[in-house]
């Protein structure tokens, strides 16, 4: 089956910008007589035909598309961050395209976005060559780990800052041994497990002469739960621990539970990400709080910047966002 013709063929052949293509096909002006026929005539040769998609957005005077790419609509913290950033880009005059980068892979969800929308924001983890060729030289506004592309942006979470305060407080309320429960993500992809950037933090911070308690479980309430099981068995000297993510140490508070472990009297419990839903667990979840309406805020003041600039080369654009303690029940 042939290749379908997109505006980036069309905008290659001429030798022009994907946004002066759809200036040229939309007769909306600002560009030079002779570049507007040099646009019609690649695309006639091409037999490029706008997507319905871009038609509609024409025709509902709709001229900026954000695509963003969720990482996982299973993991709460995912589906919060894409309400705040729908909420955010709305208040900006921004149309939102979404997908799932769980269910058709960020490569393939970048393939499918591509000829939609002016940038792309998202968590990004393919290998950086997979995500070159499949954006389509759209601009990127990457959220936390930074991706070293040119035309992509970042927004990032200083975690380190946040777990560092944490050890602090976690030993200032007088906990003595500390461990951490990391997540086994990276065994998706590998044989072969990768400790997280958090996990690598916590070591850091922990201190050198202090013995290293971690284990490893799955991204999920039942995965946090067996971990900390685990854990406790292994280390049952622990008197705090450190969770990936609140999904998990929700789990990790559920297993407490189940051991007969009193939260926060025997072991506090502090998860990452700041949750809504670890209101729901009792003791309720004291957790790390990323400050998810900073990250959307920033990532479309990244856009705004983009747009002014009609999408073309900029210098990179980094924002750092600092987390805060949220103290609930569990620490």
């Amino acid at each position: 089956m042939a290749k379908r013709v997109t505006i980036h063929d069309v905008a290659a052949l001429a030798g022009v910008s994907r946004q002066t293509v759809s200036r040229a096909l939309n007769d909306m002006g600002e560009i030079s007589g002779e570049t507007k026929q040099r646009v019609l005539e690649a695309s006639a040769k091409l037999g490029y035909r706008p997507s319905r998609f871009a038609r509609n957005l024409v025709a509902r005077k709709k001229t900026r598309a954000l695509g963003f790419v969720v990482a996982s609509f299973r993991n709460p913290y995912y589906t919060e961050i894409a309400g705040d950033l729908l909420e955010c880009a709305a208040s900006r005059g921004w149309q939102v395209v979404m997908a799932s980068g769980e269910s058709e892979g960020e490569v393939a969800a970048l393939h499918m976005l591509a000829s939609q929308v002016d940038a792309f924001v998202g968590h990004f983890m393919s290998p950086e060559p997979q995500l070159e060729k499949a954006r389509g030289g759209i601009p990127m506004v990457v959220l936390e780990p930074p991706v070293r592309l040119r035309r992509t942006h970042s927004v990032e979470v200083d975690l380190r800052s946040g777990i560092e305060e944490a050890i602090q407080s976690l030993r200032a309320k007088g906990a003595r041994s500390i461990g951490m429960i990391d997540s086994d993500h990276s065994l998706r992809s590998s044989p072969v497990y990768v400790p997280s950037p958090r996990r690598r933090f916590f070591e850091e911070l922990i201190g050198p002469s202090r013995p290293k308690a971690v284990v490893v479980g799955e991204e999920s309430i039942t995965g946090g739960s067996r971990a900390f099981v685990e854990l406790l068995r292994a280390h049952p000297h622990l008197d705090a621990v450190l969770v990936f993510n609140d999904l998990m140490a929700i789990g990790a508070v559920q297993g407490a539970h189940a051991l007969g472990v009193k939260v926060p009297d025997q072991v506090r419990i502090l998860g990452i990400d700041g949750l809504g839903l670890g209101e729901a667990v009792h003791p309720a979840l004291s957790t790390i709080s990323l400050d998810r309406q900073a990250l959307a805020a920033r990532a479309l003041d990244v856009v705004d910047a983009l747009a002014a600039a009609d999408f073309g080369e900029m210098a990179p654009i980094r924002y750092v966002v600092r987390p805060r303690l949220l103290w609930r029940g569990s620490a």
